[in-house]
């Protein structure tokens, strides 16, 4: 009974003192797992040349340290902390040490010198020695830069992308800073950037489609018919799930609209029947685009006027703007025609409406004259052996009178 009482007792003790154990102890194990898979695929600073240690920053400053094999070291330190440790030697303790880790320049140091106290406070015995610990891994400023595309802060990013172009030459952040410019008005610079994202990947698709309307932005037109060209091609090897996919990525989709731009492009350098193709094509493949109708009926307004319109009136219905009034000062120097248009200030889509209005007048004026002459054909049908009788009775009424004059 005494021995079962005592074992009692220990389990109780046992028990009791892993209930004094501070909590951080018995941390989620499944935590701790995700914390260092993520230092591990995600690192902060790695050592130079080996990656022999990964090292990783936490949002208090503290510094997690794990080796090749994946496992924690166990150091305890914090940025812009200065300790002081010792040193064991044997069963000794060498001279104490102070310790601190910085980063300077995006590279993470280790800075140590012997302590001494000297009135009272503890400061170093000399010289401190500086030791590099770990540089920045390849692809963390792309990861750093693309998160700053994604929360819209474009300055930020280019920021990151510069410095990992700086350290990899990395065909991604070319590609990726080259649209954060573009979305910044820098089209020049955006195209400096694709043009060395596409050299390094000339079936960058991304690059290319956005590439064409930077181009079209500074009105490089050749540029945006050679881009777009080039991307027809690698689309036409895509299924319509791939070329989904890539039209609605968060960062640099491509627009499926590109044979409506090549067509702007085309109709810019004269080739008309270029554009109305390319215009035809568009309508095909999105029949809701307003802008592309418009356009069409643009080009077709001096060859078929009837026809342009009816485009014309379709694109406005689909939300295009009216465009035309710069068309028309354009032509008004050069085709006589256009002379009271463009002194009326009417727009080609107002041409075409007042015409509409026209043709609708006409036909109502040409229905009415319909109407009445089936109207007199009836009655003359209804009517055909009265008309003789009466004609008879007017001819002897006539005749009767002259008679009676003489």
């Amino acid at each position: 009974m005494k021995r079962k009482l005592g074992k009692y007792i220990f389990a109780s003790a046992f028990i009791g003192f892993f209930c004094l154990i501070p909590e951080p102890v018995f941390s989620n194990p499944s935590s701790i797992f995700e914390e260092k898979l993520e230092c591990i695929e995600n690192p902060d600073f790695v050592t130079p040349s080996n990656q022999e240690f990964k090292y990783c920053i936490k949002d208090n400053g503290e510094i997690t340290k794990i080796d090749k094999s994946g496992s924690l070291v166990d150091e305890e330190y914090k940025i812009d902390e200065l300790i002081e440790e010792k040193k064991k030697k044997g069963f000794a303790y060498r001279k104490k040490q102070l310790v601190e880790f910085k980063i300077d320049e995006d590279e993470l140091f280790k800075y140590s010198c012997d302590s001494k106290k000297e009135k009272g406070e503890v400061i170093c015995d000399g010289e401190s020695k500086r030791s590099l610990l770990g540089i920045r891994p390849e692809g963390y400023f792309l990861s750093k830069g693309l998160k700053e595309i994604e929360d819209e802060k474009w300055n930020k990013s280019i920021e990151y992308l510069d410095k990992e172009i700086e350290n990899s030459k990395n065909q991604e952040a070319y590609s990726n800073r080259g649209y954060a410019k573009f979305v910044l008005g820098d089209y020049l610079g955006s195209i400096k950037d694709l043009n060395s994202a596409l050299e390094k990947d000339k079936t960058d698709i991304s690059a290319l489609s956005l590439r064409s309307r930077a181009n079209f932005e500074i009105n490089n037109y050749k540029g945006v018919i050679s881009d777009i060209d080039s991307l027809v091609k690698l689309l036409d090897k895509k299924s319509e799930e791939e070329i989904i996919e890539l039209s609605e990525k968060e960062i640099n989709p491509i627009k499926t609209d590109y044979y409506y731009l090549r067509g702007l492009a085309k109709s810019e350098t004269g080739d008309f029947d270029g554009a109305k193709k390319d215009f035809d094509a568009e309508i095909k493949k999105n029949p809701m685009n307003g802008d592309a109708y418009f356009q069409r009926g643009l080009e077709g307004y001096w060859i078929d006027r009837d026809k342009a319109c009816s485009d014309l009136l379709k694109g406005i219905s689909l939300g295009a703007k009216d465009t035309s009034m710069k068309l028309v000062k354009e032509r008004a120097k050069t085709e006589s025609f256009l002379d009271e248009l463009f002194t009326s200030q009417k727009t080609l889509v107002d041409a075409c409406k007042d015409s509409s209005d026209e043709k609708i007048e006409k036909n109502k004026q040409n229905y009415e004259s319909e109407n009445f002459r089936r109207d007199l054909s009836e009655l003359f049908k209804k009517y055909f052996y009265v008309i003789p009788i009466l004609l008879l009775v007017i001819i002897f009424i006539v005749m009767k009178y002259r008679s009676n004059d003489e």
